[in-house]
């Protein structure tokens, strides 16, 4: 068998494994935060924010969304200085898209949706991973102090597969 045939073949099942595992536990962690909720327990879950006023950050951040007691709070991953960003208490999602571009692919995740939100003068957008969206809805709309307004049209006819154009009426 030729070197480079033998390379191919194991960098293949390298990939394949890797796949594998990462979603099996993409898909753990999103059954650890239902479990969470169905407990009425804090849960956080991954997001990208941007906002148009401060102390919302103008560019896109990766950070984490915890939710539970109190108010929701977004908390910068990679910063020297940490401190928990409180989101609105009660808030109305106007939409979820698709990543839209190659620039905004790059400085969040393309395998994300955005979650567009106002909260009076304020507007938010938090990126998500598509296998959290249901479960990221789900908990800022059962928050403990307020809670998020999500209409129904948005929450119950979701389905990443319809958004990334894989199932029939989607984009």
């Amino acid at each position: 068998m030729p070197q480079w045939l033998s390379d191919a073949i194991q960098l293949g099942i390298a990939a394949l494994i890797t796949a594998t595992l990462l979603g099996y536990l993409r898909r753990r962690g999103v059954a650890r935060r239902q479990s969470a909720l169905r407990e009425g327990r804090p849960t956080s879950f991954e997001a990208f924010l941007r906002g148009n006023a401060p102390p919302y950050p103008r560019r896109w951040r990766y950070g984490w969304v915890e939710v539970g007691l109190g108010l929701p709070t977004w908390k910068p991953r990679f910063s020297i200085v940490r401190r928990p960003i409180p989101l609105p208490a009660s808030a109305t999602v106007e939409s979820i898209r698709p990543v839209s571009g190659l620039v905004e692919g790059i400085l969040t995740n393309p395998d994300c949706a955005v979650i567009v939100v106002r909260a009076g003068d304020v507007s938010l957008e938090l990126g998500v991973v598509k296998i959290d969206v249901p479960t990221a809805l789900e908990s800022l709309a059962s928050g403990t102090v307020g809670a998020w307004r999500i209409p129904t049209r948005l929450a119950a006819g979701w389905q990443p597969e319809r958004e990334a154009g894989l199932l029939p009426g989607g984009r």
